[in-house]
């Protein structure tokens, strides 16, 4: 969308079949990504859903910005700079920029996860082009629905 685009003109409502959801290779998460610049006209945050299989992690990243995350169902382990912290439903989680973090969900539920960074998404080209070799999967059908 073009920065002339008004906001009457913007998704500022959506659902999480209103986006593509893809699945990582290893099958053990998936990812919605929802809020950018090009879906709404976001100018400095993206935002989406992130499913974790039960018994399944998801790969170490670190960030050259802030991220949060906000849990919306299951139970899962956060390892930032190599220290655990239980993550639960409700909980908010704050990652300053920088700091080496992942996922570990142990358990026999799915973990459910709004994440929210400050960066524009066009600008993750990395990001993008990765995700965008992931296999694009059914919203409404598999493993984080249940």
């Amino acid at each position: 969308m073009s920065e002339a685009t008004t906001v009457e003109q913007r998704v500022m409502v959506w659902s999480v079949v209103d986006a593509p959801m893809v699945e990582s290779p290893d099958g053990g998460m998936r990812d919605s990504v929802m809020l950018t610049d090009v879906t709404c006209g976001a100018p400095d945050m993206s935002a989406g859903l992130v499913w974790v299989k039960a018994h399944s992690e998801i790969h170490e990243d670190t960030h050259p910005f802030t991220e949060v995350y906000y849990v919306v169902s299951g139970r899962a382990t956060l390892i930032a700079e190599d220290v655990p912290t239980e993550m639960q439903t409700g909980d908010v989680v704050f990652i300053p920029r920088g700091v080496r973090h992942r996922i570990d969900n142990p358990h026999e539920e799915t973990f459910q996860i709004f994440w929210a960074i400050a960066t524009r998404w066009s600008d993750l080209q990395e990001t993008v082009a990765e995700l965008g070799k992931w296999p694009k999967v059914d919203q409404r059908t598999g493993w984080h629905a249940s």
